[in-house]
């Protein structure tokens, strides 16, 4: 009987997570539970529907075996900071320290060089798949990383690795970093941070492109009697990730070795023309911000930090063709045109994505767009003039957050081994232990570091009231550009793990009427994270 019910839980887990990914999404916009005493009751239907959905996964959770079974994750009380947590400094400086100087230094690696990536192990990311993950069958220009290194020459050393990649869980960070740890050591590296871009034209490194159902009916087995963890089925290849912590480290540490001294400068210019918002509330940060770093010694490249919030779905969201999207032309068209080398991080990007009607091409081809919008996009970098000059002061600090996985699909996803995510037992349930951070350049502009892909509204306010929230309430937490009190605040997403998207807790929709929800790891994400946030201000001012 024990065994019988343990199949039929298996078999019901997977006609669960098969009926979520057909669910067809619609606008959430288009059920405005203010707008009428039916569209309430249709919410009101639908949230219910989800909660149904959620108790029978969270029942089948606790039945089928996954990583959680024995003492493969500690208790959240007992839970302890890896030694490989980069804090930061607990002391902002707010003057130009004595012999204070910017230096920055640069590098950029393929992810596929020396792999055989046709030969049918690596899976695309992108897309969940229901019985077989997708290969690639064409390389379109390249999947690497690109590094920054800066100091203001009193502080340490700030490190920022952006790898082309739908999203890297924060396990895959904390694996780069022990890789480096003899080496910050050395250099007195105080912050190592790993983004994504968000590609979904890239192999995977997160793990959503394994084949769902194969994985739910081995992965508990595995658990179950102890198997290693190379005989998962999973969206990564182990060769391509242990090929990624080498080569990401490698540029890292060849980023430091060429650090040169030099000017800091910051700018920004409006590129809201070219990007489009399909979720309410319409509200996002449309500028286009540039660092740039102007090295003493004119025979060394300009080094730009560029960031904008738009998500990389150029050649659709299941590619089977591996591409880093339009940030890889709008990088070549800065090199091509002005000769810098250019970092592109991904902002605060929940449902922004490009803006194609802006674009003139003669060819209608995928490639073509996606290069024709990297290049107007970049040209918009180009007319960027309002560059100030920054004080060199660089300070930086990181607090670790605990979210409850309340979303009980992508649990599962945890729990059987598809997704390195740092979790902790909490009672019956888990949490995701991340990382918030926050930075301050010349005491002018700040850069929230944020986990997973962000509702711009929690950054820049404009969140939606009672009246038009589904759960009836209100978001009572100042927009973080408030909280940090600087002059311009920036957010770089998808940094140091991929915890889906993170919604305000009182905007959280249906996971039958949005994506968004499906691929939100908790209805409090929202919350933790501005809440984190105010207490890591806090202790800095």
């Amino acid at each position: 009987m024990k065994h019988a019910k343990k199949f039929i839980a298996l078999m019901l887990t997977v006609l669960l997570v098969v009926l979520t990914m057909a669910v067809p999404a619609s606008a959430a916009s288009k059920v405005d539970p203010s707008e009428s005493v039916g569209a309430k009751i249709e919410a009101t239907f639908y949230q219910l529907l989800d909660k149904v959905v959620s108790a029978l996964v969270k029942v089948l959770n606790l039945l089928i075996p996954g990583l959680n079974w024995g003492d493969k994750w500690s208790d959240f009380d007992d839970y302890v900071a890896p030694d490989t947590f980069y804090g930061g400094e607990n002391e902002f400086d707010t003057e130009v320290k004595e012999g204070a100087q910017w230096s920055a230094g640069y590098a950029y690696a393929s992810l596929l060089e020396g792999l055989e990536i046709f030969d049918g192990t690596y899976y695309m990311a992108g897309t969940l798949e229901p019985m077989e993950g997708r290969v690639p069958t064409k390389v379109i220009d390249d999947q690497g990383v690109s590094v920054y290194a800066l100091s203001d020459g009193t502080s340490g050393i700030v490190i920022q690795a952006v790898v082309d990649g739908y999203g890297i869980a924060r396990g895959d960070v904390l694996a780069i970093r022990e890789k480096l740890a003899d080496f910050a050591a050395e250099n007195n590296i105080i912050s190592i941070n790993v983004s994504a871009l968000h590609q979904h034209s890239c192999i995977d490194i997160l793990g959503m492109g394994a084949p769902l159902v194969p994985a739910i009916l081995k992965n508990p087995a595995l658990s179950l009697i102890g198997g290693n963890i190379e005989d998962y089925v999973g969206g990564k290849s182990v060769r391509f990730m242990n090929n990624m912590y080498n080569v990401v480290a490698d540029a890292v540490m060849t980023a430091v070795n060429s650090m040169e001294a030099g000017t800091l400068y910051y700018g920004s210019v409006d590129a809201s023309e070219l990007i489009y918002d399909k979720r309410e509330p319409i509200t996002f940060d449309g500028e286009l911000h540039r660092f740039r770093f102007d090295p003493d010694d004119e025979n060394a490249n300009e080094i730009w930090l560029c960031e904008a919030g738009i998500h990389c779905v150029g050649f659709g969201a299941g590619a089977d063709v591996i591409s880093a999207d339009f940030p890889y032309y709008f990088k070549e068209y800065v090199k091509e045109t002005t000769g810098a080398d250019v970092v592109y991080v991904q902002g605060a990007e929940l449902a922004l994505t490009t803006e194609y009607d802006n674009i003139q091409t003669e060819e209608t081809s995928d490639e073509a767009r996606v290069k024709a919008y990297g290049t107007e996009l970049a040209k918009k970098a180009l007319t960027i003039e309002n560059d100030v000059e920054l004080d060199p002061v660089l300070n930086v600090k990181f607090t670790e957050v605990a979210i409850d996985t309340d979303n009980q699909i992508l649990t599962l996803v945890v729990r059987e081994g598809l997704i390195n995510s740092v979790i902790t037992k909490d009672g019956l349930g888990f949490n995701i232990i991340t990382e918030v951070g926050y930075m301050e350049l010349g005491n002018k502009v700040g850069v929230v570091f944020l986990p997973g892909e962000i509702a711009p509204e929690i950054i820049w306010g404009g969140v939606v009231g009672a009246d038009k929230s589904w759960t009836n309430e209100t978001w009572d937490y100042a927009p973080m550009s408030e909280t940090a009190k600087v002059e311009k605040l920036l957010c770089f997403g998808l940094n140091n793990d991929q915890i889906g998207y993170v919604l305000a807790d009182n905007d959280i929709h249906s996971m039958f009427t949005e994506n968004e929800e499906i691929n939100a790891s908790s209805t409090t994400s929202g919350s933790a994270l501005t809440k984190a946030f105010e207490q890591l201000i806090s202790t800095v001012k």
